[in-house]
């Protein structure tokens, strides 16, 4: 009992200091809050730095590997580390796209005063983040495909009453992530592609032979063709001929892709796939033949060995893949790429199979894959030119060059449009 009573005061004279604490604490939520302005090319050089770890990492591991060192558990330690810094230096960069869909109000008004035509804006996942690159260098593509889907693809009001529509046109954008990638629509709720039109006026230009047999989507396509307008007066807004195609050789320099879904009568929608960064990605490293290629791991379903009875034969030279009583197609890298070997024989080789935003599911067919883990993304196009199908190249562990394959563009060039949307 002695010893109990000199402990009740200390006890009684704490509860003051306890009710003052939150009083202390109270300043706290702005520290939270507080932001510092850092210099663009600092954090660009914390980026490639954080590039050149993950490069150095995968040396290490190599090397370690080579030399029969089994260090898995710090290794494992090291690769996690080094996956969270290049996450935190991601993430400083990330900025929500509502700094691009903010000036879309403005474009609308100026387009109504030079049109005539009122257009109600809805919105949707403009927190959407991805990369400062990105953003700032998809203003300008946006902005023309805006006023593209308010001149062409939204009628005038007399128009719109007459097909019972209301007088007033819809133009949604909307930014969602998928499979480590960032979808972002404009999409308008006007007359859609008249495809007649603009297989006339492809013909009256040259682009395409009156003899071609087109798909509606390669029809579709066409609008991007340099030079080519379905305007009838050349005005500030349209009619000259410029910029469609500019708009798809931007996504393409960042990484991504552009497509179209059009329904006569309902309206057309833009569909723009681009990467989250344009700096670090996870990848499949795989063997065709002599080469070693990385396959982004966003497009990777699964992976797997077939059996005899597992394909089939599709006319003279397609093979598809039976995965749980779907046919898909195969596509073999090697031809697909033009590599000088590897296997063409899908019971000799490992077929992965990718998930594409235009061309649907396809397995393609390598040698065999070898590794799994982040890849350092260098332009090919900076360096030395673009390559249909290869989306940049890489620094392997052990310091050979791998080039990044284009899922999408691989699979949309290998595969015929009727087998593309069959698939």
């Amino acid at each position: 009992a002695p010893a109990g009573t000199p402990a009740k005061a200390p006890a009684a004279e704490a509860k003051p200091d306890a009710a003052e604490k939150p009083a202390a604490a109270a300043p706290a939520p702005p520290v939270a809050g507080q932001s510092i302005r850092i210099d663009l090319f600092k954090l660009d050089r914390l980026i490639d730095l954080v590039g050149e770890l993950v490069i150095a990492q995968a040396m290490l591991v190599q090397r370690l590997d080579s030399a029969g060192v089994t260090a898995s558990e710090e290794l494992s330690l090291l690769e996690t580390l080094t996956r969270d810094i290049q996450e935190s230096a991601m993430s400083i960069r990330a900025q929500p796209i509502a700094s691009v869909f903010s000036r879309v109000p403005r474009i609308l008004r100026d387009l109504a005063a030079s049109t005539g035509k009122h257009v109600k804006l809805e919105v949707f996942g403009e927190t959407t983040e991805l990369d400062k690159t990105v953003i700032e260098r998809l203003g300008e593509p946006l902005t023309h495909l805006i006023r593209n889907a308010v001149d062409h693809g939204i009628e005038s009001a007399e128009n719109r009453i007459a097909a019972g529509k209301p007088a007033e046109g819809t133009l949604t954008l909307s930014a969602e992530h998928r499979s480590g990638r960032i979808l972002i629509t404009i999409a308008d709720d006007g007359a859609g592609i008249n495809r007649e039109v603009v297989l006339r006026k492809a013909i009256e230009k040259g682009i395409v032979s009156p003899e071609a047999q087109l798909s509606a989507e390669e029809i579709d396509n066409l609008i991007f063709a340099p030079g080519f307008s379905t305007a009838q007066v050349v005005s500030n807004i349209s009619g000259r001929g410029v910029g469609m195609d500019v708009v798809r050789q931007n996504v393409k320099d960042l990484g991504g892709r552009i497509t179209i879904e059009s329904v006569p009568g309902k309206g057309t929608a833009f569909i723009l796939t681009l990467p989250l960064t344009l700096a670090i990605s996870d990848g499949m490293i795989v063997d065709v033949g002599d080469q070693t290629l990385v396959v982004p791991l966003a497009h990777v379903v699964e992976s797997l060995r077939p059996g005899e009875g597992d394909f089939h034969g599709l006319g003279s030279s397609r093979q598809m893949l039976n995965v749980r009583g779907r046919f898909i197609p195969i596509i073999s890298l090697k031809e697909a790429l033009g590599a000088p070997t590897g296997t063409t024989d899908p019971q000799a080789g490992v077929l992965i199979v990718v998930d594409t935003e235009s061309a649907g599911q396809a397995a393609l067919l390598v040698d065999d894959i070898c590794d799994q883990r982040q890849f350092v993304i260098k332009s090919l196009a900076t360096n030395f030119r673009s390559v249909e199908g290869v989306a940049g190249a890489t620094i392997l562990g052990d310091g050979r060059v791998a080039l990044i394959v284009d899922v999408d563009g691989l699979v949309a060039c290998a595969l015929p449009a009727h087998e593309r949307q069959a698939a």
